[in-house]
């Protein structure tokens, strides 16, 4: 004997994924008002693109640290932030993603000889390392070594000819 199992309740299961609805709104209007990005948020606390993405959807909601970083970048309480008590007026003026985080914005020409000897390539690397959050920075770079690594133990290995 077959039972006919009901779909109604799955469908709300998986629409209901938005736990953090108020603190998303509080987050995106001040984002919003200040044309702050994702990206911003992700520089500013030290988490992936992904993350403070779902933070803006109301989907994760950051611990603590996390909520007194975006907080104090954005300028706001971190009471309002977290739970809409309190003041929205900005307490001080946002931060810059660059101001919290400049490891990973060019310099922008102060100094003209920064890259005078690198190829290209090389120049091109370190730009582009320059605009991961700093999670995916260090992820990216541990990739890079274990990569290098890998090519090393394979040139010695199978490219090292014995000299005649």
């Amino acid at each position: 004997m077959t039972m006919k199992a009901s779909c109604l309740n799955l469908l709300h299961m998986v629409e209901n994924t938005t736990k953090h609805h108020e603190f998303a709104a509080r987050l995106n209007a001040v984002m919003g008002e200040r044309g702050l990005s994702v990206r911003d948020l992700s520089l500013a606390c030290g988490v992936t693109y992904e993350m403070a993405r779902r933070y803006t959807l109301g989907t994760a909601k950051p611990r603590d640290d996390k909520m007194s970083k975006i907080a104090d970048w954005l300028g706001v309480d971190v009471a309002w932030l977290d739970y809409g008590r309190g003041d929205s007026k900005p307490i001080l003026p946002p931060q810059s993603p660059a101001a919290l985080h400049p490891d990973f914005y060019p310099m922008d020409g102060d100094d003209p000889n920064e890259f005078s000897n690198l190829s290209d390539e090389e120049k091109r690397l370190i730009r582009t390392y320059r605009k991961y959050p700093e999670v995916e920075a260090k992820n990216m770079l541990l990739a890079f070594e274990m990569r290098y690594k890998q090519l090393y133990d394979f040139y010695v290995t199978y490219a090292n000819h014995p000299k005649k």
